[in-house]
């Protein structure tokens, strides 16, 4: 199908192996899948460059494309696991590149809306961290939406000034606030 919105699904909701989540995901008409990417066969670790091409044709043969990887490991307003969850969703964000869409999916907890607030500042280093990273590689570090207002993610994604980071436009969650 060529639409200009593909229809995808979250290939970990079928709850079984990866080639049988590929066969039902085409199966129910879908055109891309997002999978998740923190834990399990599809953890950068375990995707050497024939797990790789495992899957890629896998997917292909069932006319499916990666939409995205989930890397959703967690907030990014502390200090002191920022480092560590940076250098995680690196690995996630050079295997999104490696599998095509280059694009990462995440949450990265509630955004303050005072900018002054501690927490508004450790979380625009570590998105301008990886913002960076995604721009060096081609690729794009998406924020879910919801948790905060849109014009205050707004203002927080405009002042990380980069094209890597991007929205992960969820409009059902835009109803929570």
């Amino acid at each position: 199908m060529n639409r200009e919105f593909p229809i995808g699904v979250m290939l970990d909701s079928f709850r079984t192996s990866i080639p049988e989540a590929l066969a039902l995901a085409a199966a129910v008409g879908a055109e891309g899948v997002q999978v998740y990417a923190t834990g399990g066969p599809m953890a950068p670790k375990n995707m050497t460059a024939e797990a790789r091409r495992d899957f890629l044709n896998r997917a292909s043969a069932h006319g499916l494309t990666v939409s995205a990887l989930c890397g959703d490991i967690g907030r990014f307003d502390d200090p002191a696991t920022n480092p560590a969850r940076i250098e995680r969703s690196k690995r996630i964000m050079e295997l999104a590149v490696a599998l095509g869409p280059g694009i990462v999916t995440t949450h990265i907890g509630v955004i303050p809306a005072d900018k002054t607030h501690p927490r508004y500042g450790v979380m625009q280093e570590a998105c301008y961290e990886l913002a960076s990273y995604a721009d060096r590689l081609g690729g794009h570090f998406a924020i879910e939406t919801g948790p905060e207002r849109a014009d205050v993610l707004g203002d927080f994604l405009d002042g990380l000034h980069s094209t890597g980071v991007a929205v992960n436009l969820d409009p059902a969650n835009l109803v929570m606030v």
